[in-house]
């Protein structure tokens, strides 16, 4: 299976176009989803991403582990984080969400053994840009 990530525009109260939080689907799919108005997000590679080249973790269903990752080397100087939000598809649970620095973190709880997660870790920065990183949680 190919995971991508789509997102659906909504309107904002002033009348602009934003996207929705994203959802993970397979990339078979992506023609039925794009039917109904989601596509893939903006700067999105054109050829999805197979999970299985992500960087991840192995965990039990009981287990709840942390993930975290460094923007430090991504940013430009004097640029900083200033949001950041975790996505996955119903199943896996995602927890207390910190940024301290360039560091975001999140704890993984739950999942359905023989299962592989993709989550995706999207930052935005003082100088306006966004990131996302993704890694998998495979399930035990």
């Amino acid at each position: 299976m190919t995971t991508v990530l789509i997102v659906r525009d909504v309107l904002a109260a002033d009348g602009s176009r934003m996207p929705t939080q994203g959802r993970f689907i397979d990339s078979a799919d992506l023609a039925k989803y794009q039917a109904y108005g989601w596509r893939l997000p903006l700067g999105a590679p054109a050829i999805p991403v197979p999970a299985s080249t992500l960087d991840g973790f192995t965990k039990s269903p009981t287990d709840i582990d942390s993930w975290q990752w460094d923007w430090s080397p991504y940013l430009m100087a004097g640029e900083t984080v200033t949001a950041s939000q975790f996505f996955t598809v119903p199943g896996l649970t995602l927890s207390s969400p910190t940024l301290v620095g360039a560091t975001t973190k999140v704890l993984c709880a739950g999942g359905t053994s023989g299962t592989t997660y993709v989550v995706t870790n999207r930052v935005a920065t003082s100088a306006g840009r966004q990131g996302d990183a993704l890694f998998t949680v495979t399930i035990t």
